[in-house]
């Protein structure tokens, strides 16, 4: 699979003391190791006023979905540079029809002001193709020898049949990159096609593409070390295969409004390549807004369960008897924020987070709190365990099986490695039927009942005796909008005991189980490592 830039980067992030700088990752792990061994008091973050709070935009969820595209067969003809312009070759063509035209009429034929005129005239003048006679312009005897017998065309350019196939998204019909893809990727969502007759005449789009992103396509087609081509006709197009290329979609929103956020697309495209595909940022708007979700009377029942959890750490985010996501959302943001400063502030136990945990910045905090766990503890945990919400295309970014990669790295050894089917190393508990590109990500998927004991908004990621990442997915300040994850990350021993109890409960209802390593009893082997 091609690796990009973009991936480089965030397998930066996973490597120990990375921090965040922008969307970069550089080392910077001092103020970890500077932890002392005694346990410090729970730090509980300072809620500022409104009076002090602006609208600060912060990344919501990242995904990856597939662009619909197609490889056409064009059949073309290319030319190397001439000893004239194409301008000056039109000029040829009609002396060739109506030689002795007036200049005049030769300038308002093709729309040039004077000093267009001037230069078309001069230029074909200059090279011994055409003289000027009182105010008219006729061929001479070397302009007339371009034209060979029974042909409207001068024979200035050395013109070359060529057959290519190129690749267009269906979209915008601008070039696409074929890209071999492994099974997760060819299972994320597909942008979907909103001028189905747009793409079912695309072949007669084609020709029209080809010759506006040409100089796009033919460092492909063509050598460096051949000259300078022009491309000279497009003559014929013939569809080819359908294949799929990747969009990176990070969702980006800002505090005062984060239920409505918008597709920033800079790690696929930036500038004109991007204004040049506006019909793909229009679908993938259309994307997130389908991902729009309606307020739940179990939302209440997530936020309760944070309390629960972390009842120390949520007390100063109660607002009367409820507690208040915005009030977390705020302080997650000011939090990520300080990330991005040059003396980054000293970790604590539980810190709010906002955002996915496929975000740059969340993933960042998740690694580096996991191997201070680790350093700490002095033993390395054996298995993860994801619980995942019943949000639509949850974990649908190749984000998903890089972090899941990473952490298998931290953990510990099996008794089984080796083996013909060892103990797995990554576990998802899945509402319902599982997406296909989860059951290809995780190493072991239970699957189970839609109503059980965690609400269906509530999302946990736990490695046991170490660390627990909880969210609610749920709309903020509106009746229905995108659900933006807020919760909390600790590595607290009583908040992570607390969540693994909670698991403990709701194992028993997952009876299925598929994935790479399918175990005989699953219920057992996930019992014993949230003990």
């Amino acid at each position: 699979m091609h690796v990009s830039s973009t991936q480089r980067d965030w397998a930066a992030i996973f490597r120990p003391g990375a921090n965040i700088n922008g969307s970069r990752a550089t080392l910077k792990s001092e103020k970890w190791q500077n932890m002392t061994a005694s346990r410090p008091k729970l730090s509980l973050p300072k809620y500022r006023g409104e009076d002090e709070t602006h609208d600060a935009l912060f990344d919501v969820a990242v995904y990856d979905v597939l662009l619909p595209c197609r490889q056409f067969v064009v059949r073309h003809k290319v030319t190397e540079a001439g000893r004239v312009s194409m301008t000056a070759e039109f000029l040829l063509r009609l002396l060739h029809s109506a030689d002795g035209i007036d200049e005049k009429d030769f300038g308002t034929f093709f729309g040039f002001d004077l000093g267009e005129r001037s230069y078309v005239i001069r230029e074909a003048e200059e090279a011994g193709y055409i003289t000027r006679r009182n105010g008219r312009l006729w061929l001479t005897t070397i302009g007339r020898g371009l034209f060979r017998i029974g042909t409207d065309e001068p024979q200035i350019y050395e013109v070359e049949q060529k057959t290519v196939t190129a690749g267009f998204d269906l979209l915008s019909l601008a070039p696409a990159i074929w890209d071999s893809l492994g099974i997760f990727e060819l299972n994320l969502p597909e942008l979907k096609i909103a001028d189905t007759q747009r793409v079912a005449g695309a072949r007669k789009l084609v020709p029209e593409s080809f010759r506006k992103f040409y100089l796009e396509f033919a460092p492909k087609f063509h050598s460096a070390q051949s000259k300078p081509r022009f491309l000279y006709s497009v003559d014929h197009v013939d569809p080819g295969n359908r294949f799929s290329s990747v969009v990176r979609v990070v969702v980006k929103s800002r505090i005062r409004q984060p239920g409505f956020p918008e597709p920033d697309l800079s790690e696929w495209r930036t500038g004109y390549d991007l204004d040049d595909r506006n019909e793909v940022v229009e679908r993938c708007a259309a994307f997130l807004s389908g991902l729009n979700t309606p307020r739940r009377p179990t939302d209440k029942d997530g936020y309760r369960l944070l309390r629960e959890i972390a009842p120390a750490f949520t007390a100063n985010y109660v607002r009367g008897t409820e507690l208040d996501p915005v009030m977390l959302l705020k302080s997650a943001v000011k939090a990520t924020e300080d990330m991005h400063a040059d003396t980054p502030p000293s970790p604590v136990y539980t810190a709010a987070i906002a955002g996915s945990l496929f975000t740059h910045a969340n993933a960042h905090k998740l690694f580096e709190t996991l191997r201070h766990s680790i350093e700490r503890r002095k033993e390395r945990p054996p298995v993860s365990i994801w619980v995942v919400p019943q949000i639509t295309a949850w974990g649908a970014t190749r984000i998903l099986p890089m972090i899941l990669e990473q952490l298998e790295e931290l953990l510990g050894p099996t008794n089984d490695e080796g083996a013909l089917n060892p103990s797995p190393r990554s576990i998802a508990l899945v509402a319902g039927d599982p997406q296909r590109y989860l059951r290809e990500a995780f190493d072991l998927v239970a699957s189970g009942p839609a109503n059980g004991v965690v609400p269906p908004t509530v999302e946990i990621f736990i490695v046991p005796g170490h660390v627990v990442a909880i969210t609610v997915h749920a709309p903020l300040g509106t009746t229905q909008s995108f659900p933006v994850p807020v919760g909390l990350l600790s590595f607290d021993a009583p908040v992570v005991q607390r969540a693994q109890e909670i698991l403990s409960d709701y194992i028993k209802f997952f009876s299925l189980a598929t994935g790479k390593s399918v175990l005989h009893d699953h219920h057992a082997f996930i019992e014993h490592a949230l003990r």
